[in-house]
């Protein structure tokens, strides 16, 4: 009986080492380690910007009467920081007063100096037309996207003034100046109004007159 304990013993220790042995394993197993690590990852989206302007043509007029057309410059950017236009006349007079020349090659329409100015980016310079003679322009307020036609002027005071009686305008400029900003980002395009108006005296040549402006836009 003795012998037979024993082997019965030895069986349950052998089992229970096998037993004790297999959670050792299992234990081994199971354990495992863990670490992470934050991934940053950037992009930058670069800067696109196109610029569209219509050729405008002033209707035919009669010296005293003025004529005024309106065409449209479309500004599409992605800028964060919005765009700014400018404008400066690229056919000039001897005297840097002139924009339009006539067919004869040395007849020119004088812009300043008869109730226009030079426009210098300011208030200062756009006025109400009144009897002014030569080619003015504004930027009109029907312009979408941004705000009216505003350069940021003093409270209740439109820059161009407000389309119809009490618009005013300016000269073309020989240095290029800002004559409409946006300071934010624009989803969509951006039609910018500007008028052209022209009169003459009496004594300026009849005929066909051209010139040329240039505009350029820039993201802020």
């Amino acid at each position: 009986m003795k012998k037979v304990f024993a082997k019965i013993n030895l069986m349950v220790a052998l089992v229970a080492l096998v037993a004790i042995g297999g959670i050792f394993v299992a234990t081994a197993m199971v354990k495992a380690f863990a670490d992470n690590k934050p991934v940053t990852i950037t992009a930058t989206i670069l800067e696109t910007l196109t610029l569209a302007c219509n050729n405008a043509t002033i209707p035919n007029l009669t010296a005293g009467t003025p004529q005024s057309v309106q065409a449209t410059c479309t500004v599409t950017t992605n800028g964060q920081n919005g765009f700014n236009l400018k404008v400066n006349k690229t056919t000039v007079g001897n005297d840097a007063t002139k924009t339009l020349k006539h067919s004869d090659g040395t007849t020119w329409i004088t812009d300043t100096g008869s109730g226009l100015a030079a426009f210098d980016g300011t208030t200062a310079t756009p006025v109400l037309w009144g009897t002014a003679k030569g080619l003015g322009f504004r930027v009109g307020v029907v312009s979408t996207t941004p705000n009216a036609n505003s350069l940021n002027p003093p409270a209740g005071y439109a820059m161009w003034g407000n389309d119809g009686a009490t618009a005013e305008y300016a000269a073309f400029p020989v240095t290029a100046q800002t004559i409409y900003n946006y300071a934010s980002y624009a989803s969509a395009a951006s039609t910018i109004s500007i008028e052209y108006k022209l009169d003459v005296p009496t004594t300026q040549k009849s005929g066909a007159y051209t010139g040329t402006v240039q505009y350029t836009a820039t993201t802020n």
